[in-house]
């Protein structure tokens, strides 16, 4: 915006250039999103901080109304944006008329000022809170001009709701003249009480290319939409319209299905002969994937209160009757090709979410060519949902294509990062996320599957973050018989050993180039009979204590799998030349890790040796830390309250696809 012109200036100016509603000349993906993200979602700093600052703001309009200067306000929102303590500020102001501090006149004329004359955007907001003291024409006038832009919105419908009679109506204007964040806002405060509004809110209100899910739930939380949605009788026009609720919706995502919830699926599946877009479809998909949570929670539910004998109450026969009935009609509907080629479509030129193109794709168990997402990558290129779908449940098909892709799209900025060295420092940028998730991915199933890319292994030896530089020499030990004489890995190696500060990594890359420090470390391995898996309810913590020996021992194998939570095994090792009472502590596959110390095996070993059932947690971080913490664990030999068998044999287990 110019330097000389106020912000309410500018945007006349441009209302007057494009006078569409929604306005046009705001980014829409930005406008708003952090105050109305932060006052509608975020606790943000402490009740006192906020209320300190509410006070030193009405002590900077206080000294305003008397000099005229609004330089300390200025100064004050400079330090502390207004989205972090306006609801507090409204509420002092509001004791202060009342007491007789200011009168509304006052805060109204100071408001009229920073409103139309700011050039700050926290100027103007405030403006816009202190003119609602004092509703008439002219301050609905500039409510509308600031409103309809999203950067402004969430303030222009707290005062407005605060202090207008005709509140819901002016909100109802608002919602239909805004779009992204600023929607958000108003549809927040509406109060959808008319038929026309809870129509409008339904077919129109709801629909966007960046907040679907967002303004569907926000919408779910209404009543009176609630009353709408279950109560209307479907029809040719309003399918859709519900189709794209049912997709968007997580509000109806309770374990288990509420008995309107199930009913409302029903009548949108009775009705499934409407269908015909894609988002038809994806309504169907979820249907079909909430009713399977459902029925799965009930089952277990069921199978954990009622014993074997009894028979099942007539109203649990019922209501599987009706999801299996559900489930059934929506395979056998979408079983077509028309639904293969719906889903194409919609590939091809997407207008709804990944989510929902990824959860169609795999309902119809469809994987096609990796060309075919070129669309859906140029709109989201780091998308999440495709991650998952790529390399989480299909890397059989697209690791290559993936990794290609993701080798051509990266920045050579980004692997000339200063390298960082402590765990977990993640970095502030969405974005930076994104690629050290998909990163991973990479490199997981390199570890994990029988996929191997060194060129991807070199470029990540020199990434800024520590764990992904392990993975990648992790990768590089797995498949050492592939590089072993590889100068340009050597020459990696090399550099990475020069600069490493991370211990970790630093065992790993000296093992590498075959530079061990001090005594070559033992890998052992050791038989475990019985392998414990998983904690159950009825085991009890009998022992805290620690793994010692662990510097004898070659971690680098385990460090990657031994977490916090992690189960350990323990095993009896009699024939120890040291210590007769000696108890390794192992992975799963008998990998040793270290001991129980001699000063707390004695009594632990005699329980074993009479057969008792003993186990390991792992209590520390990670397996890097000088003493490793552990708790010993007791299994009972009664087992769990509740068998550890999934099901018990009342109820049909229901079905997979």
């Amino acid at each position: 915006m110019a330097d000389h012109e106020s912000i309410y200036e500018t945007i006349l100016k441009k209302r007057e250039e494009h006078p569409a509603l929604p306005y046009v000349f705001q980014d829409t993906e930005t406008a708003g999103r952090e105050d109305t993200l932060y006052i509608l979602l975020s606790e943000g700093i402490s009740y006192s901080q906020k209320e300190d600052m509410a006070r030193n703001c009405c002590d900077a309009i206080r000294e305003a109304i008397t000099t005229n200067e609004v330089e300390k306000i200025a100064k004050l929102l400079l330090e502390q944006p207004i989205r972090t303590f306006f609801i507090e500020l409204r509420e002092r102001l509001r004791v202060l008329i009342e007491i007789g501090s200011f009168t509304q006149l006052e805060l109204h004329d100071l408001g009229m000022k920073l409103a139309r004359n700011g050039r700050e955007a926290d100027m103007v907001k405030l403006g816009i809170i202190l003119i609602g003291f004092y509703p008439h024409d002219i301050t609905l006038k500039i409510f509308k001009v600031l409103g309809y832009h999203s950067e402004f919105t969430i303030y222009v419908t707290e005062s407005i709701y605060h202090a207008h009679f005709r509140h819901n109506e002016i909100l109802f204007d608002l919602v239909q003249h805004t779009t992204g964040y600023g929607r958000l806002a108003a549809l927040f405060q509406l109060k959808p009480i008319t038929e026309e509004q809870q129509k409008w809110v339904i077919k129109s209100g709801v629909k966007s290319n960046l907040l679907s899910n967002i303004y569907v739930n926000i919408a779910l939380q209404k009543t009176d939409i609630r009353h709408y949605l279950f109560e209307t009788e479907i029809d040719e026009e309003n399918y859709s319209d519900f189709m794209y609720i049912m997709a968007y919706q997580e509000q109806l995502e309770q374990k288990s299905l509420s008995a309107q919830a199930l009913h409302f699926m029903e009548k949108l599946v009775e009705h499934r002969t409407f269908a015909d877009t894609f988002i038809d479809e994806a309504g169907l998909v979820t249907i079909w994937l909430k009713v399977i949570d459902s029925w799965k929670y009930d089952y277990q539910y069921l199978d954990a209160q009622v014993n074997e004998s009894e028979p099942i109450n007539s109203y649990w026969n019922h209501r599987f009757d009706r999801y299996e009935k559900l489930i059934r009609s929506v395979e056998v509907f979408l079983n077509k090709p028309k639904w293969q080629h719906t889903v194409m479509k919609e590939m091809i030129n997407p207008n709804e979410t990944d989510y929902l193109i990824v959860n169609t794709l795999q309902f119809l168990e469809m994987k096609p060519d990796f060309h075919v997402f070129s669309t859906m990558l140029a709109r989201n290129p780091l998308g999440l949902n495709l991650l998952d779908f790529f390399l989480v449940h299909y890397p059989e098909k697209y690791f290559q294509e993936a990794s290609d892709y993701l080798f051509a799209l990266l920045s050579e900025q980004l692997f000339e990062l200063p390298l960082l060295f402590v765990e977990n420092s993640e970095p502030q940028s969405s974005d930076l996320v994104k690629v050290n998730m998909w990163l991973e991915a990479l490199l997981k199933n390199m570890l994990e599957q029988d996929f191997f890319d060194i060129e991807w292994c070199i470029k990540i030896l020199g990434y800024y973050q520590p764990k992904l530089r392990r993975m990648a020499l992790l990768v590089l030990r797995k498949y050492a018989d592939e590089w072993e004489d590889d100068d340009t890995v050597l020459t990696a190696l090399e550099t990475l050993r020069e600069e490493e500060e991370n211990r970790k990594n630093s065992r790993i890359v000296y093992k590498l180039l075959h530079m061990e420090i001090g005594p070559e470390k033992e890998v052992k391995y050791l038989p475990v009979s019985n392998v414990i898996e998983n904690e159950t309810t009825s085991d009890a913590v009998i022992l805290d204590t620690k793994i010692v020996g662990t510097r004898f021992r070659d971690l680098t194998i385990a460090e990657e799998v031994v977490i916090k939570g992690k189960v350990l095994q323990l095993v009896r090792e009699p024939s120890n030349e040291f210590d007769p009472k000696a108890i390794a502590v192992t992975l799963e596959d008998g990998y040793m890790l270290g001991y129980i110390p001699r000063t707390d095996n004695r009594i632990l070993a005699t329980l074993i040796d009479n057969d008792e059932v003993l186990f390991a947690r792992f209590e520390s971080e990670d397996l890097d830390e000088e003493e490793a913490k552990i708790s010993v664990l007791l299994r009972k030999k009664r087992g769990p309250i509740f068998p550890d068998k999934p099901f018990g044999g009342n109820v049909v287990p229901f079905p997979t696809k």
